[in-house]
């Protein structure tokens, strides 16, 4: 058995934090909310179908006798949600907790008080890491998912050491979009650097990424009312340094009424999305340089849709103390998968 509160780092002695308010909490890393960035679609928990209706084309010639011509077909393309049942579980035993760590309130009986912490401020404070860092999992995985995910000494783009059953459960968007050669995409030179100097962006060349995504989309994606462009905060930095140096702001950086900063392009909203470079740094790097750091996709909510049985899944926690094993025992579970949609409304640079 084991305690979730790893306090190995800290020295105990008679002058620790002796109260949970005199704890500093690492801050949440700044990420957009699932429903920002995705369409969200509830009930699914098997594979179910999704059914694409395609467009007619210009139809009507001249009628010949009395038998007009006979015109194409109605044609169904499909896709299918196939979610994988995501769980973990965090044991506590307040038993294997140092003795000399003062943080939490003391017991004031051996049984059951000593050990049964369910409605306590520790196990509040764990379950408020747990709910935070589901939030954090489901983006991992919506993005960088994928069955055949391999580690750098495999040949793969997965840190070595890194545990694939992170990953492993679906085939996220960013494997899905780069599997699909239908999607415009421009190439980002940097991507292909040997070193972490060499991948570096050249100043301005956020500039030309986004245009290039701009002229490469089709009309139904441009003329969207929905139509966002996300980006690695490598872009986002590097185009922001660009507006600033040229002084070219106009029309392209808003304030809100929040005091935050807006940034579009044409017309069109620039989504830092913060956890792409956590997460390629954490997880796709291997010591030497990172698995395309730099990406940027625009396309809309809707057409990379993130599917589950229920949202409320990905906020829902199972707690109860276990009599028998002396412990506390918080569990999660949720069904998750993700969806590039139609290439059409795509495209993609990296």
């Amino acid at each position: 058995m084991a305690t979730k509160f790893n306090v190995s780092a800290l020295t105990l002695n008679p002058q620790e934090a002796t109260e949970v308010s005199q704890a500093v909490v690492e801050q949440v890393f700044v990420m957009s909310e699932l429903a920002d960035n995705h369409e969200v679609m509830t009930g699914i928990q098997m594979k179910e179908q999704i059914v694409f209706v395609g467009q007619l084309g210009i139809g009507g010639e001249a009628l010949v006798n009395c038998t007009p011509a006979e015109q194409d077909a109605l044609a169904f393309t499909q896709k299918y949600w196939d979610p994988a049942l995501i769980a973990g579980r965090f044991t506590n035993c307040q038993n294997d907790l140092n003795k000399l760590f003062k943080l939490f309130k003391k017991a004031q009986k051996a049984n059951p008080d000593y050990f049964d912490k369910d409605g306590s401020e520790e196990m509040a404070m764990l379950s408020v890491a747990i709910t935070e860092s589901i939030k954090t999992s489901v983006n991992a995985k919506v993005w960088y998912s994928d069955t055949a995910g391999a580690l750098f000494s495999g040949g793969g783009n997965f840190t070595n050491g890194t545990n694939l059953g992170l990953f492993n459960q679906f085939d996220g968007l960013f494997k899905q979009i780069f599997a699909d050669g239908t999607v415009p995409r421009y190439t980002i030179a940097e991507n292909a650097g040997a070193t972490y100097t060499a991948q570096t962006l050249s100043a301005g060349k956020s500039y030309t990424i986004l245009k290039s995504l701009y002229n490469l989309a089709d009309a139904r994606l441009l003329g969207h009312e929905d139509a966002k462009i996300y980006v690695t905060r490598s872009i986002y930095d590097n185009y922001l340094d660009y507006l600033e140096t040229t002084e070219a702001v106009g029309g392209n950086i808003q304030v809100l009424e929040n005091g935050r900063k807006l940034l579009t392009y044409r017309g069109i909203t620039v989504a830092l999305q913060n956890e792409w470079d956590r997460l390629q740094n954490a997880y796709q790097n291997n010591g030497t340089v990172v698995f395309r750091p730099h990406r940027a996709l625009m396309t809309v909510p809707a057409n990379i849709p993130v599917g589950t049985l229920s949202e409320d899944d990905l906020e829902n926690l199972e707690s109860w103390y276990e009599k028998k094993d002396k412990s506390n025992i918080v569990d999660f579970a949720y069904f998750l998968d993700a969806k590039h949609l139609v290439s059409y409304m795509t495209t993609v640079a990296y």
